[in-house]
C-alpha cells in the first residue's frame, strides 16, 4: 500500500514539473519569431542569395513589428 502512495506523490510531482515546462516552452516561443526569421534573413545574405539592398529593405520591415 506504501508503493501506491509514493507512485501517486510522483504521478503529482511529474505532472507539475509537465505543466510548468509546458507553460515555459509557451512563453519562450512567443517572441521568437523574429530572431528565427533575422536568421534565416542574415543566413541568406551571407550564402549570396539576396543583395544587401533586399536584406536591409527585408530587415527593416521584419524589425518595424
Amino acid at each position: 500500500m506504501a508503493w501506491f502512495v509514493g507512485g501517486f506523490v510522483l504521478l503529482r510531482i511529474l505532472g507539475v514539473v509537465f505543466i510548468v515546462l509546458l507553460i515555459a516552452r509557451i512563453f519562450a516561443g512567443a517572441g521568437s519569431h523574429h530572431h528565427g526569421a533575422l536568421g534565416i534573413l542574415s543566413r541568406r545574405f551571407a550564402e549570396g542569395e539576396i543583395t544587401e539592398e533586399q536584406f536591409r529593405k527585408m530587415r527593416d520591415v521584419l524589425e518595424s513589428d
